[in-house]
């Protein structure tokens, strides 16, 4: 049976007795940090639900499993899988309190705002198209818009507490809002002039945030920015400090009490390749105070997203290692299976269909053929992936939905039967592919890991690639909560081992390594 909207909200003392049960229990007490001004004791790593999806089994496991041992701050945003994410995140926790097997009060949920697409996408077309438009609507491509608008935010905090089943959310950020300066420097616009309408809108979104909070529906408010820790100079480049300025005005504009506002918390991405949040100064006064620093001094929580995935001269760096072994087929032999099965097709089936004037179908499976090249390519795991994953399981899945839908009768068992066949084979010979772009990101890690080794304690240099990554950021002084996608349950196991550890004296040499 469905419960009525949770209640309650995460407490500091509730989040400090269920740290308390973890390091009584053995864990050090590093393993628990207070998140700011919040005053929220959260775990060092945290459970990123970028891609978790209500609809599927192994997610919702894997939140289960990460709750369980000693994760308590779970962070999704409102477009994540379309809002499914926090579709899941509701359900587990729902269930959770329903059986007895955690608090509420225990549990750091954050959530975001910002995104319009998928859904939020029709809602918006359907609101222009009505004309009563959401104000401010920052349109950056065809499926991806952006707003900070009072009344979108209103909107978007129903929908999440909805999906969530709380009736509080104990900390909403906004969601990547240098989207605005982006869109404002990509058309020419003065720099100065872009930022400062920039921060007139950080300041109306947090005067609506004030009020939220004072409805008792958020907690805490923040951003979650890429750009905290780029150099002032770039065009997209934020301030923690405009952002702090901005809370304090909109305090005093929205009647809080004493007019002490509710900004608590920062959420920036920083890895093994990427520390400006720590390197660059740009804050404070003079401009010489990182992004970190003036975090601590100002009692703002930090926690960090992309810990495992670096960018660096424009290609994506996965921290992590590649264990992936090929099925036993030379590349040769399960290529000619896929292009012999490929031709069947063509002559058994497809050379049968027409289109609706009439024309031959072209080729509906070739890839045997688009494929012989890709042995020249120096791929790495996760252009692999990205191309498995975006171009060829989505044209096959359309393909076969298509003709299992459309084939005559008389075509429909002939294709199931040769499906049953060409499928295993177009799976070994991708397989293959992605154990040698494995094999070539594998060599990078390497190198990786050994650059880093020399400046690791003894016991941690056999460990994985990720949970050195991780346990390296984790280390940094300033940094509240390490977000890690843990979407499965073998990424919850190597992750959430990091939290056994004590933190590496001097973290900060390792991120000149690199």
């Amino acid at each position: 049976m469905a419960m009525d909207p949770i209640a309650a909200r995460a407490t500091s003392q509730a989040t400090l007795e269920f740290a308390q049960r973890y390091i009584g229990a053995g864990l050090p007490s590093t393993s628990f940090r207070v998140l700011g001004r919040t005053g929220l004791t959260v775990s060092v790593l945290g459970f990123g639900a970028y891609r978790v999806d209500s609809r599927s089994p192994e997610h919702r496991r894997a939140l289960e499993e990460a709750l369980k041992s000693g994760c308590n701050l779970v962070d999704t945003s409102t477009n994540y899988a379309d809002g499914e994410s926090e579709e899941c995140i509701g359900a587990v926790l729902e269930a959770g309190i329903l059986q007895g097997t955690l608090s509420r009060k225990e549990r750091v949920v954050v959530s975001k705002i910002g995104y319009v697409q998928g859904h939020n996408m029709d809602l918006a077309r359907e609101r222009e198209t009505a004309g009563h438009p959401f104000p401010e609507m920052v349109k950056i491509s065809e499926g991806c818009w952006h707003c900070l608008h009072p009344e979108f935010l209103e909107d978007q905090l129903t929908r999440s507490l909805q999906r969530l089943k709380l009736a509080c959310l104990d900390v909403c950020l906004l969601h990547n809002p240098e989207y605005f300066l982006e869109r404002a420097h990509r058309q020419g616009q003065e720099a100065e002039g872009a930022r400062q309408e920039f921060y007139r809108r950080i300041r109306a979104a947090f005067v609506h945030f004030e009020k939220e909070v004072r409805a008792g529906r958020i907690a805490w408010y923040g951003v979650s920015s890429n750009s905290f820790g780029v150099e002032p100079a770039n065009p997209e480049a934020t301030s923690l400090g405009r952002m702090l300025e901005a809370a304090g005005a909109a305090a005093q504009e929205a009647g809080s009490e004493g007019g002490i506002h509710h900004l608590a918390v920062a959420q920036l991405p920083m890895n093994l390749f990427e520390h400006g949040p720590t390197s660059v100064r740009k804050e404070g006064p003079a401009g010489n105070r990182s992004c970190l620093a003036l975090a601590a001094e100002n009692g703002i929580g930090v926690l960090v997203n992309r810990p495992l995935n670096a960018f660096r001269r424009g290609e994506l760096i996965r921290l992590s290692d590649f264990p992936l072994e090929a099925p036993g087929v030379p590349l040769d032999e399960a290529q000619q299976r896929v292009r012999t099965l490929e031709d069947e097709f063509d002559r058994e089936i497809g050379g049968q269909l027409r289109t609706t004037s009439g024309e031959k179908v072209s080729r509906l499976f070739d890839w045997g053929q688009q494929l012989a090249g890709a042995t020249r390519q120096a791929w790495g795991y996760e252009h692999w992936q990205s191309v498995q994953d975006h171009q060829i399981s989505p044209r096959l899945f359309h393909a076969v939905g298509a003709l299992r839908s459309g084939l005559p009768t008389e075509l429909s068992g002939k294709f199931e039967e040769w499906l049953a066949r060409y499928l295993p084979a177009l799976g070994d010979l991708l397989a293959i592919f992605r154990a040698q772009a494995a094999a070539s990101s594998q060599q990078r890690s390497d190198g990786i890991a050994a650059a880093l080794n020399p400046e690791l304690p003894e016991p941690l240099r056999g460990e994985t690639l990720s949970r050195k990554a991780l346990h390296a950021v984790a280390s940094v002084p300033g940094v509240s909560c390490v977000l890690n996608g843990m979407r499965h349950s073998d990424y919850v196991a190597d992750s959430m081992e990091i939290l056994k550890w004590s933190p590496i004296p001097g973290a900060g040499k390792l991120f000149g390594l690199l």
